[in-house]
């Protein structure tokens, strides 16, 4: 296992046996893609124009949010998922970045792969090599037996998740297809839910559901404990109808997971068939690393205060 380059010089993970690992790739140009992203997304040429354009003018009227206007490609990743109604796009963008001065300190040392590398050390996230059936990228994080809270904080896993669902976001076929996220409780402690207050609870949520530009297809919580359903049921209020919907308790019935994520896709302990030998969490920090700059890019938009403090 090895990080190599491909022809476009993206770098992708080579897990031997034709199975990778790559976050980055061009605009979808497949005609099967384009008629599902006019489906289910109103992507058409004329739409895309128009509501660039929109959006553009309405964040004219944001004097003191920074934002690359001039850049298709963050405008786009913001419009797919609202599906391009620029109005939708701009509120995301006004939260997102008004959370970002609001709740800095879930920012402001952990802006970065390199700033959470341990926590992909400690293997507590991990993108799948393959999609699902549907095109949704897999990504699972594992907050049991593998989260030391000595060595990770609930800030920092939070970071190391924002990062992943970032990172993914790079590739428009993720934006397209979306996201399903395989959530492992196996091992939770009283100590590691302990770790999860009422204000970070409310952050994660508010991030999910209003902030990160990403379609999120469904959670699948697995190996979920007496103590876990306790925990959720305290929250469920403060979760969206919508939300709500989109996830999934198993606990270890995975004839009822692979009903709903193809098994060639999940590995043997899911109840899966997928081939793919396992990799460790350091593979994935490395791999990330390479995207420092382009995470050291983001960091530096946001609202007036927010950048001032960081020029300093």
């Amino acid at each position: 296992m090895s990080i190599k380059r491909n022809e476009r010089d993206y770098p992708y993970i080579d897990l031997g046996n034709g199975y990778t690992i790559c976050i980055q790739a061009d605009e979808y140009t497949d005609p099967v893609l384009k008629a599902k992203a006019a489906r289910e997304l109103n992507e058409t040429p004329e739409n895309v124009e128009k509501a660039l354009q929109q959006l553009r003018e309405l964040l004219k009227t944001e004097t003191t949010l920074f934002v690359p206007t001039e850049s298709d490609a963050f405008l786009v990743k913001f419009l797919r998922p609202c599906h391009y109604d620029a109005q939708k796009a701009f509120q995301m963008i006004q939260f997102a970045y008004r959370m970002k001065t609001r709740s800095r300190e879930y920012y402001e040392n952990t802006s970065t792969p390199s700033s959470v590398r341990h926590v992909f050390d400690q293997g507590m996230v991990w993108f799948m090599p393959d999609r699902d059936a549907d095109g949704a990228a897999l990504c699972v994080i594992e907050v049991g037996k593998k989260w030391d809270t000595s060595k990770v904080s609930i800030v920092e896993l939070i970071a190391a998740i924002r990062i992943c669902v970032e990172a993914s976001l790079l590739d428009p076929e993720t934006q397209l297809h979306g996201i399903k996220v395989i959530f492992d409780t196996e091992g939770l402690s009283m100590s590691q839910i302990a770790q999860n207050s009422p204000r970070h609870a409310g952050m994660i949520l508010d991030w999910v559901q209003k902030a990160c530009p990403f379609r999120l297809r469904s959670i699948h919580v697995v190996n979920n404990s007496m103590i876990f359903n306790i925990l959720f049921a305290i929250f469920k209020p403060f979760i969206s109808k919508e939300l709500r919907e989109k996830i999934f308790f198993h606990n270890k019935e995975w004839n009822s997971l692979t009903k709903m994520i193809n098994p060639a896709c999940l590995r043997p302990k899911y109840g899966g068939t997928l081939g793919a030998p396992e990799y460790e969490g350091r593979l994935l920090g490395d791999f990330l690393q390479l995207y420092d700059k382009y995470f050291d890019s983001l960091d530096m938009y946001g609202y007036e205060e927010c950048t001032k403090r960081r020029s300093k």
